[in-house]
């Protein structure tokens, strides 16, 4: 059975306005994240740890709803496997559960040290999406402005 809740909220996200959950299958979603120029559209569950990362990318930090969205996925290349390969001004969107429709554009591409935790969510980008290099030694980590 399908059931909507009002998005948690835990340490990671306790400065991000709640966004709302969709239940499927036993897992909760926030929304759609796609990438026109990769030909890709990602589900993203409500919040992360590892077991998490196996089935879908994962909301990290924030909210889509205060501008400071995070997003973490391992790089399968059904999830976040080709996030190398974005450019600037691609366009990403994003899809929350209730029909609200975020579009970004990428800004900036870099790669961090895979200990850069708190890189991560620093800054003022509205977006951030990573996920670790092949070797797993690095996170490549993409940074978003909404569209105007």
């Amino acid at each position: 059975p399908i059931q909507i809740s009002t998005g948690r909220m835990d340490a990671l996200t306790s400065n991000a306005i709640p966004m709302p959950v969709l239940a499927i299958d036993g897992a909760e979603y926030i929304g759609l994240l796609t990438f026109e120029s990769l030909g890709l559209a990602v589900p993203v569950q409500s919040d992360w740890d590892y077991q998490k990362l196996e089935k879908a990318p994962c909301l990290y930090y924030g909210s889509a709803y205060s501008d400071n969205l995070v997003v973490a996925a391992h790089n399968y290349q059904m999830h976040f496997g080709q996030l190398n390969q974005l450019t600037l001004n691609d366009r990403v969107s994003f899809v929350d559960v209730d029909g609200d429709e975020f579009i970004y554009n990428v800004k900036e591409v870099e790669i961090l040290k895979d200990t850069a935790v708190s890189e991560m969510t620093s800054g003022e980008w509205d977006l951030t999406l990573f996920t670790c290099t092949t070797s797993g030694e690095a996170r490549v980590t993409i940074r978003c402005e909404l569209a105007a």
